[in-house]
């Protein structure tokens, strides 16, 4: 990243020059100011997460205290070691400690911990839990967490080092810069998110790399026919010319495979309804915008004869979280998890459920 960088104002065209700072410089403190910032915002660290307590210290015989534990979309905890500038921290070491710690944790563990960071009941907190993993039952957690080592500077090779040499023994570690910036002519800093490791253009490539070994060993624990599933969901719908990807999530035995269209918190989903035995075939609406959320479903169903005309399945909607709204064909199956064979079916009710709601979506969110 460059040391400096310039703002176009929108109306003189000018410039106003942008120069990189220091934390430390600007005053930000470490719990105060960059726990507090990613606490509020964890998209900082690259991803969608939820968090589930911070400063946590209760580790057997020791006084040290974790930064940030979170859960990821895929029900992997994430361990979150924060620092204004790494070098000479000994971070990576002190985040494998907590990792190791919080391996042994489960899901009731950390509905416990979100209910007492959130100040609520234990029956909430299990609701946000599973309203963020859009799951019907607790995950059995791993005990191989995640880390995330984030810093306003990563500049210490001791660690970069070391996090490339686990990842390549199956550690998922990744190394952020939030990197400040000033605004020379008026003093505001703005905070640049960047990672370091593993690069962005190259993850792909890496994690399937670093994981080739890994997997054959986990291969055996995961439900075939589910993964199966996935790969043959994704395999039919990108042979069907739609202009939109799916994330691909799916192929790591999860529940669900979302397709990104390119508008913030909006996407289509297959979802596995382990309990009532049905993929839901969906679009969803996840705004913080409760208002936001109704209007697109509220202008999908006025549509409803059309979208349902020639698909003789289960039509819902309804709203999950508090604020998030649906609408989902339901494909049942028999057995534990849905058969490979169904996936083509799936694939093709999703074609149709995009190209009779797009237009309309995409009518609402340019109002």
């Amino acid at each position: 990243m460059p040391e400096r960088i310039y703002m176009v104002s929108p109306d003189s065209k000018t410039l106003s020059a942008v120069e990189a700072v220091g934390f430390l410089e600007i005053g930000v403190r470490e719990r105060t100011d960059l726990e507090r910032w990613v606490t509020a915002h964890p998209n900082l660290l690259g991803e969608d997460l939820l968090i589930i307590t911070t400063e946590f210290d209760r580790f057997d015989r020791s006084s040290k205290r974790l930064d940030i534990l979170a859960l990821d979309a895929d029900s992997k905890l994430v361990v979150v070691e924060l620092k204004l500038d790494a070098a000479g921290t000994l971070a990576d070491l002190q985040a494998i400690r907590y990792a190791a710690f919080c391996s042994t944790m489960t899901a009731e563990d950390i509905v416990q911990l979100l209910a007492a960071f959130s100040r609520c009941s234990e029956e909430d907190a299990r609701k946000k839990i599973l309203d963020f993993l859009r799951a019907e039952e607790l995950p059995d957690l791993d005990d191989r967490p995640r880390i995330i080592l984030a810093a306003g500077s990563m500049d210490d090779e001791e660690i970069t080092s070391c996090v490339l040499w686990l990842r390549n023994f199956g550690v998922d570690i990744t190394c952020m810069e939030l990197t400040p910036f000033r605004l020379v002519a008026t003093g505001q800093t703005l905070l640049v998110p960047r990672v370091i490791i593993p690069l962005p253009e190259a993850k792909d490539y890496l994690v399937q790399v670093e994981r080739k070994e890994v997997d054959r060993g986990q291969k055996a624990t995961r439900p075939k026919v589910n993964v199966e599933f996935w790969a043959t969901i994704g395999e039919v719908f990108g042979s069907l010319g739609l202009p939109f990807k799916t994330t691909g999530r799916g192929s790591s035995g999860g529940n669900y495979m979302q397709i990104t269209v390119g508008i913030r918190a909006l996407h289509y989903e297959w979802l596995i309804r382990k309990s009532m035995s049905y993929v839901g075939i969906a679009l969803h609406s996840e705004s913080s915008d409760e208002q936001r959320n109704h209007t697109i479903i509220e202008a999908v169903l006025a549509y409803k004869e059309n979208i349902t005309q020639s698909v003789p399945l289960e039509f819902a909607t309804g709203k999950f979280g508090r604020k998030w709204e649906h609408v989902e064909f339901r494909l049942p199956y028999e057995g534990e998890y849905p058969h490979p064979s169904l996936a083509p079916r799936a694939a093709e009710v999703m074609k149709l459920l995009i190209e009779r709601t797009w237009p309309i979506v995409q009518s609402v969110v340019k109002k």
